[in-house]
């Protein structure tokens, strides 16, 4: 009984401290200095605990090993989808569509999506594409990704994270 009440300790502490190095880490890449040392104190302090508690035990297990990697792991689960809902951020969305009605484009425009446009050609066709630039809310990316690719399922679509963005117009 003794060892489980451990590993249970081991694994929801590991969890823990884990899902808070993934936050402070993305505070850390979106500029929030303040918040990622605030985070990463409190993070050091439970991974310390935890780690004296499962080295400083008569206790020898292999169990202790596999709730501390377990912890680990489910931790970067977790603290990466805490961190998706939690942190604000913006990514820049290109969009190449061939969508030649213009589905794409009024869809957008409905949608209150900000995005600038702009026609080109490619490089082996004479087609006319368009090309989209847009700032989306990175909680709203999933449903414009839906949006694109049911009105234009070839679409090329590409992705990158903003660090800072100033000035410009992002829709509602």
């Amino acid at each position: 009984m003794e060892l489980l009440f451990l590993c249970i300790k081991v694994f929801l502490g590991r969890m823990v401290d884990v899902s808070l190095s993934t936050l402070q880490t993305m505070y850390l890449v979106k500029g929030k200095r303040s918040l990622a040392t605030i985070v990463g104190f409190i993070d050091v302090l439970i991974w310390f605990i935890v780690v004296k508690e499962a080295l400083n035990t008569d206790i020898q297990s292999f169990w202790i090993a596999l709730a501390y990697a377990g912890g680990y792991a489910v931790g970067t689960f977790v603290g990466s989808g805490i961190s998706k809902r939690v942190i604000k951020g913006t990514v820049s969305v290109q969009v190449i569509t061939k969508n030649t009605k213009n589905k794409v484009l009024s869809a957008l425009k409905h949608s209150n999506y900000a995005a600038s446009v702009v026609e080109c050609k490619g490089v082996h066709r004479e087609d006319t594409n368009y090309m989209i630039y847009a700032q989306i809310d990175n909680r709203k990316l999933k449903d414009f990704k839906k949006m694109i690719t049911t009105l234009d399922s070839s679409a090329f679509i590409t992705v990158t994270e903003n660090k800072e963005i100033l000035n410009g117009y992002f829709g509602k």
